[in-house]
């Protein structure tokens, strides 16, 4: 880019946040919960009061996340969050399980990876797996996402990603501590950042390059924080 100049596009992966939306099913859920504070017509501003977990929809992790003493949001550089991004189209998956005979999470393998495309040294992996269309308060959403398995997280490894995106509730599976936890501590570890509850519009899956931009709100201590998600086609 020029100076003075402007992205010519630019495109919103993020999910809304509002009360009650979906996010990532905890053992003790807490909804969340969007408030108006004031209203304009009484006390002459519109202000609002949230109360929810920083999971809580499009969202980064931070390594802090799963381990202590590691980098919080607000320790991570800001040029962290920014890269050319790399779109992985796996919308194309069979709904099988983990344990080979479906209903349950769909485990995204290295093999899954390397035929949906090469991944660039230093670019910001982004997994479509077409499942941020679902996105409702049901048991499949919330429950039955695909989701990379270790063998994957190490593959991206591997190919030098700055970063992971998915768009689904979280990249590790649900209800398992061991599948829920793998990809993330292998990425996490390694000091990338991951991106969860995506969205992805059909214009990206051109395979036109795009800047990919998820610059996280800046919360102190924080192993997480909301993001507001985007492709600047520059």
């Amino acid at each position: 880019m020029t100076p003075g100049s402007l992205p010519r596009r630019v495109y919103d992966l993020s999910q809304p946040v509002f009360a009650g939306c979906p996010q990532y099913v905890d053992p003790n859920p807490r909804p969340a919960q969007v408030r108006r504070m004031y209203m304009a017509s009484v006390h002459g501003v519109n202000k609002e009061i949230l109360e929810l977990s920083t999971h809580t929809g499009t969202h980064c992790d931070a390594p802090f996340h799963f381990f202590d003493g590691a980098a919080t949001i607000d320790e991570t550089p800001l040029q962290a969050y920014i890269g050319w991004a790399t779109i992985l189209d796996l919308r194309g998956l069979d709904p099988g399980g983990v344990d080979g005979r479906g209903g349950g999470c769909r485990a995204v393998e290295r093999g899954d990876l390397e035929r949906a495309g090469d991944v660039r040294p230093g670019a910001v992996a982004l997994l479509n797996t077409g499942w941020g269309r679902k996105r409702a308060n049901t048991r499949e959403y919330l429950t039955q996402y695909p989701f990379l398995a270790e063998s994957g997280a190490a593959y991206l490894l591997e190919r030098q990603v700055k970063g992971v995106g998915i768009d689904t509730v979280s990249l590790g599976g649900y209800g398992d501590p061991v599948t829920g936890a793998a990809p993330h501590r292998v990425l996490l570890g390694a000091g990338k950042f991951i991106v969860e509850d995506l969205s992805f519009p059909d214009e990206v899956m051109d395979g036109v390059p795009r800047l990919f931009c998820a610059v996280p709100v800046l919360l102190r201590g924080c192993g997480a924080a909301w993001t507001r998600a985007m492709l600047w086609e520059l």
